[in-house]
């Protein structure tokens, strides 16, 4: 028997379980999931042996230790797996601690989620946790235990940020910009929309492409800067070992060998003392230059430093020292770089403050000229150097000067990097001090390096860490933080209306909105993608966008539930209601399941930001306990109790007054619109858009708009096609006119009953579908409000069965309507919903309307438009 891992699934983004990225998994255990921990005391044992760091888990005790008391009363090994996978990704270098792991009711498996950075990461850890309970479970060995752990901890971190791109990050988040990280390696996102930055370790989007070709051509950056009056060293550019035995006699020894296109230290010799040594430096040049050419250059006199240049100035110097062990007397050197190389400061792909210590061919030279070789035993406290070049790649360590480096040759640094061309510049100089300039002091610019690591600045092995991130945040930021207007508008009907109410305001203000909604994506006023994208991807869409000024977001129950949010916090959180629909889905199972997870968008308003809620909804205004932000409430119908309290608290409310929407606060009293003159409301009767109208005022205020702004905007927001399409859009004609709407559960059937009734048709046919994924019980309630409000009923079948066979939904609404007693002779059943609806338009008594609940709106519109003969003047819709 094995513990299997059936499905896996990561959030990188708030989700339903936790406000940070996330790893779900269901495991199925069998016949490990039946026994408690608290039976297997040796197990316990053996498993806080191997991991120690377990002890101080709090789990759901809620002090260090619980997880451990958990262990020992008795718990599950799915719980178990957990802990191990928070606890791997902990030593890893996480900081997460949120897990939670629940039993699937019928089966023998559980729902693991524990915080993770990345996917790749939580897959690991949580592919590992379950090796390992299994073998201790099991009484097995895991063999080679230290280094299994250190191999998997290194797997783990090749998929974190690297601590370059770290650095600017940790600075962007403390400074409030928002961070999303755009691939699995190192590029991310900072900030939104018209005001981001894109970087790349110390590459940002403001970097000169041409600058950073001229430093991977070291031949060309010296004569660059040569030209410019900075000092570099005198070299040569070879192609073949012969010119290399002249550049090196013409220049006399020692000299320094290296690629003219390199980076990281590779192939670089130093101190080459002879042409014996120039032999095996060249070779070793040319195994890390490819078809490039060769650089042989002066040896020049001092120490070597790196100093870091941002926009206009110095922000950080390290002196660079060569990677070294001390002797004992017993080991040899090789052993001592394996000792040293087991420092958990060291780890591979510069994920950890120091790299692994090298042995290469620059090792074997700096040992030769200390006439040593990898097997040499120093002396106890002897220091043996293991290279010549002072490179961090291949072992170095750094030591912090920043402070030492004099306002003359600070000037040198930043000239040389705007000589070159970069934004942000790594410059290796060699220098006797720091206290002159070059010309001065004899000091010289040995390369530029654009994408500089920022390690040797964030970890110095000895000094001061220096703020260089925040540095290039503020080089990249100065006086922004990066955001634009934020609103996501969610709840179980209206939102697609609301969100196409406030982008519309919103465009009024000449800005480029990006909107996204069922109706697809939108910037400013062109169509980017059709569909029903509202999911963390199309936010990403809009935010990502180097156009957008205001992001409207439409954000659905499926793509929450599923992936969680596209973005890490808001400025304006809108819910309109909560009502039944999907239910029995993704583990959404009751109202109080969909209010948690729609009350996300509560629980990711920045502080400052507001939230706007539904006064009328119970289930809605219980997520104001959710926040300690500012509410905008919207009501139709609350008592004016209520909202004089929430008022005198410093809340608002957009409410009704004598027929006009007014907002109101601790200033009093502004007048929107009124409730006749919104076009959206045909004159006071269709409810619905009048709510939508409200929420929508209320997130353009929360938002800073103003009041009068907002009631103008709206007066000019069209109820026909180009505005609202498919959302109570009426399209009168001369025989019948047609009533599309989207309308598919049983409160929003409700609520377009309530307009229908109100519109007094002699008659009301209805094309109906709804959508095989629901809860038959919904399914029924939504038939009855349908029926409700129709004389007759055509009866049709969505193309997407969502799991249903065919034919089985068209069956369930004719018995469901006969069973509730809809006389059998008012009943049609034309499965396909072009067909569906072309009948029920051309042969609908005169002067009827046809309700379209339509599954594809431009298949339902082509259909309308193919019989019915339109009435040019829709001004009047009643």
């Amino acid at each position: 028997m094995n513990i299997d891992i059936t499905s896996e699934r990561f959030y990188p983004g708030p989700n339903r379980h936790t406000l940070h990225s996330a790893y779900e998994a269901i495991v199925r255990l069998g016949v490990y999931g039946s026994t408690p921990t608290c039976e297997r005391q040796d197990f316990v044992s053996r498993i806080l042996t191997l991991l120690p760091g377990l002890h101080d888990h709090v789990c759901s005790l809620g002090v260090p230790g619980g997880f451990v008391t958990r262990l020992q009363q008795g718990t599950y090994l799915g719980h178990v797996m957990e802990h191990v996978a928070l606890e791997v990704l902990y030593l890893a270098g996480e900081e997460g601690h949120y897990g939670k792991t629940r039993e699937i009711p019928g089966q023998d498996s559980v729902r693991i989620v524990f915080e993770s950075q990345t996917e790749a990461g939580g897959r690991l850890a949580l592919q590992a946790a379950s090796r390992w309970v299994k073998a201790l479970w099991d009484q097995d060995m895991i063999p080679a235990w230290s280094n299994t752990l250190s191999v998997l901890l290194d797997h783990i971190r090749e998929h974190h940020l690297g601590p370059s791109t770290r650095a600017i990050v940790d600075a962007a988040k403390a400074r409030g910009i928002p961070v999303w990280r755009l691939t699995s390696e190192n590029m991310v996102r900072l900030g939104q929309g018209v005001h981001q930055k894109r970087i790349m370790a110390a590459v940002t989007d403001e970097t000169s492409t041409i600058a950073v070709d001229i430093c991977q051509d070291k031949e060309l950056t010296k004569k660059l800067l040569q030209r410019h009056g900075i000092m570099v060293p005198r070299g040569r550019t070879v192609n073949n070992y012969d010119d290399a035995i002249e550049a090196a006699k013409e220049l006399g020894y020692p000299v320094v060998v290296k690629p003219v296109r390199g980076h990281q230290g590779q192939g670089v010799s130093l101190n080459v003392q002879d042409a014996s040594e120039l032999s095996r430096a060249f070779a070793w040049a040319i195994d890390h230059s490819g078809d490039d050419a060769i650089m042989i250059e002066e040896q020049v006199q001092g120490k070597p430093y790196r100093i870091l240049v941002v926009g206009n100035q110095v922000v950080a110097a390290s002196l660079r020292q060569p990677p070294s062990v001390i002797g004992d007397g017993i080991h040899s050197i090789d052993q001592l770089i394996e000792q040293e190389n087991r420092n958990p400061l060291r780890g591979l792909h510069h994920t950890l403050p120091l790299s692994p210590i090298l042995r290469d061919q620059g090792t074997v030279m700096a040992l030769n000229h200390q006439h040593l070789t990898l097997h040499s035993i120093p002396d106890q406290g002897q220091k043996v150097w293991l290279r010549e070049s002072a490179n961090l790649s291949s072992g170095g360590e750094a030591v912090d000067v920043s402070d030492d480096v004099s306002e003359a040759l600070a000037w040198d640094m930043v000239r040389t990097a705007q000589i070159i061309g970069l934004d942000i510049a790594g410059i290796d100089i060699v220098t006797p001090n720091l206290s002159q300039d070059l010309r001065s002091g004899g000091g010289m610019v040995i390369e530029v390096n654009a994408a500089p690591g920022l390690r040797m600045h964030v970890y110095p092995s000895h000094g001061q860490s220096r703020p260089v991130g925040e540095a290039i945040i503020q080089h990249l930021f100065p006086h922004h933080n990066g955001r634009i207007p934020v609103c996501a508008i969610t709840g179980t009907n209206g939102k697609t209306t609301v969100t196409r109410m406030l982008a519309h305001i919103w465009r009024q203000t000449g800005r480029v909105v990006g909107m996204t909604s069922t109706g697809g994506i939108m910037i400013g006023n062109r169509l980017v993608q059709s569909g029903d994208l509202t999911g963390p991807w199309s936010a990403q869409v809009i935010l990502g966008d180097p156009t957008v000024e205001v992001a409207i977001l439409e954000t659905a129950r499926g793509g929450m539930a599923r992936h969680g949010l596209g973005f890490s916090d808001l400025d304006v959180a809108v819910v309109t209601n909560i009502g039944p629909d999907h239910l029995g889905q993704d583990g959404i199972d009751t109202l109080e399941d969909l209010t948690h997870l729609k009350a996300l968008l509560v629980d990711v308003v920045r502080p400052g930001g507001i939230v706007v809620l539904n006064a009328d909804d119970p289930y809605v205004m219980k997520m104001a306990q959710r926040t300690n932000n500012r509410i905008i409430w919207f009501s139709t119908s609350k008592d004016h109790t209520f909202i004089a309290e929430q008022v005198a608290e410093g809340h608002g409310a957009v409410i009704l007054n004598h027929g006009y929407l007014v907002y109101r606060d601790q200033e009093g009293m502004r007048r929107i619109i009124g409730n006749r003159v919104l076009p959206a409301s045909w004159q006071g009767r269709a409810e619905i858009n009048v709510k939508n109208a409200m929420a929508a005022a209320a997130a353009a205020i929360a938002m800073g708009l103003d009041p009068a702004f907002v009631g103008k905007s709206l007066s000019q927001f069209a109820v026909e096609e180009k505005d609202n399409p498919g959302r109570l859009e009426m399209i009168p004609g001369e025989k019948v006119d047609v009533l599309l709407d989207y309308a598919h559960n049983a409160p929003a059937l409700e609520a377009l009953g309530t307009v229908v009734k109100r519109l007094r048709y002699g008659h009301v046919r209805t094309v109906l579908g709804l959508p095989g994924d629901r809860r038959n019980q919904d399914l029924e309630q939504a038939i009855k409000a349908a029926a409700a409000f129709s004389d007759d009923i055509v009866i049709r079948e969505d193309a997407d069965l969502r799991g249903r066979k065919p034919g089985e939904m068209t069956d369930f609404m004719v018995h469901t309507l006969e069973h509730i007693g809809f006389n059998p002779e008012h009943l049609m059943t034309v499965p396909q919903e072009r067909h569906a609806v072309i009948h029920a338009v051309d042969t609908a008594p005169p002067q009827s309307l046809v309700v379209v609940l339509f599954e594809n709106y431009q298949t339902v519109k082509d259909a309308v438009f193919s019989v019915l003969r339109p009435v040019k003047n829709t001004e009047d819709v009643s």
